[in-house]
This record gives C-alpha cells, structure tokens and sequence, in this order.
C-alpha cells in the first residue's frame, strides 16, 4: 500500500474509533469525554489574551475511568475561584442538569505571532536599528516578559544590557534612546495665558523624548524643568 493510502486508512480508522468510543459512552448512559474536552477549549478560545492570533487550544487527555453521567443539557466551563487564564489553565467543566457533576480539565494554548529577535549578538548601550534584528514566529504565551512590538518611538533604543544572539527583544532588555543630549542647545517652549513663548536654552543632562530634563534659559540663566517633545524641543509647564 502506498504510504499516502496508508495514512489516509489510518486516519479514517482513528476517526471511527473515536465514533465508536463516543457511541459506547452515549449507550452505556455516560458523558462522552470528547465532549467534555470540546467545551473547556472553546471556553479559552473565546477568552484568551490571545485570541485574535494565530492560536493552538488543546485540552488534556481526561482520565478513562473517570465516567460521568450523560448530561442532558449544555455542559458550563468555568474558571474555579482565583483562577486566571494563562498558558495553562484548569478549567472547571459541569453538568447542572439531572445527576449533577463536575470534573476539571487541564487546558494549554499557544497563540503565534511574529516578534523581533536579535540578528547577532547585541553589546549593552548600543543603539539598536532595524537591521540589527529580523522577525520570527514565536509562540508568545511562553514570554513571560512580553515583547518588543516596535523600535520606533521615544527617540529609539538601546540594549541595557548584552543581548544574545536570536533572543527575542523584551521591553526590560532595552531603555528609551536620549532624543537630548547634555550640552545640546534647545528651544524651550512655553504656553502661558494662551500665549506661546519661545526661548533657547541648554540641556543640562540626557533625556528622551517624553521624558523629563532640566535646562538652563539662556537669557536669564534660570534653570528650568521641562519635557522633552523633541530632539531639540522642551516644552516648559
């Protein structure tokens, strides 16, 4: 038999034993375990943070001796108390209906996007551009810190630390790059009563962009504390 006849046969004969077994269980008055299993996965399908990826739910293989009564009614899944959806969940499964049951399911998900990995090794304070990554499929519900969705914003980034090579980039690997720079000359810009001033002043210390920073007015020679909108803007409260 070819190999691709094979697999189709055996295939099929899964199928019809799984139909078989869901038969015996229906006959001798019991709750189909497949059943049991559909309902927890939908349950964190419809709720996962995940949801709108590419997701992958599987529920654990329920334990055959474990034989319920028929339930004629829809089965409930529910979270037991405390309980929070993860990348592995127990899932409560119930029966409200005639001789009430209810049994707990372990159910793992795994959600795949694209994320950011590092092309080559990273050293710690360099500035991190577009061509020192690229972009793999991963499957995120393992990353307990996150991801980086982006370089962009905030002036850029630069590694905190060393980076390895193909290590996926987490927001707590990399710290916003200074838009400003200490000694940098600024404008420093100022609304009050509706009436926008405009002065150039001096960085005092590096900042970036959305962060804090003092500066010193050129002018009077104060020095002020603004937030930096630019790479060479201050906007003075």
């Amino acid at each position: 038999m070819a190999t691709g006849h094979f697999i189709k046969a055996l295939l099929l004969s899964g199928a019809c034993i799984a139909t078989l077994a869901q038969a015996s269980y229906a006959q001798a008055g019991y709750e189909s375990p497949e059943r049991i299993a559909a309902t927890a996965k939908a349950y964190i399908a419809a709720r996962n943070p995940w949801k709108d990826m590419n997701t992958e739910v599987t529920a654990d293989r329920l334990d055959p001796r474990s034989k319920l009564a028929k339930c004629d009614a829809a089965l409930e899944a529910f979270l037991p108390p405390g309980g929070r959806i993860k990348r592995r969940t127990t899932v409560g499964v119930r029966c409200t209906s005639g001789q009430a049951w209810k049994i707990y399911v372990p159910v793992s998900i795994a959600a795949y996007t694209k994320v950011m990995v590092a092309r080559y090794p990273i050293a710690p304070g360099s500035l991190i551009r577009a061509e020192d990554v690229s972009w793999s499929k991963r499957d995120i519900a393992t990353l307990g810190y996150g991801y980086l969705r982006s370089l962009e914003g905030r002036g850029g980034y630069r590694a905190r630390y060393s980076i390895a090579q193909g290590a996926v980039l987490t927001p707590n690997m990399v710290e916003a790059d200074s838009a400003i720079q200490k000694g940098q000359k600024v404008y420093l810009n100022s609304n009050t009563g509706g009436i926008k001033v405009t002065m150039a002043g001096i960085a005092m210390e590096n900042a970036p962009l959305g962060g804090r920073i003092k500066v010193k007015n050129l002018s009077s020679g104060k020095q002020l504390e603004g937030v930096v909108e630019s790479d060479h803007q201050v906007l003075i409260p």
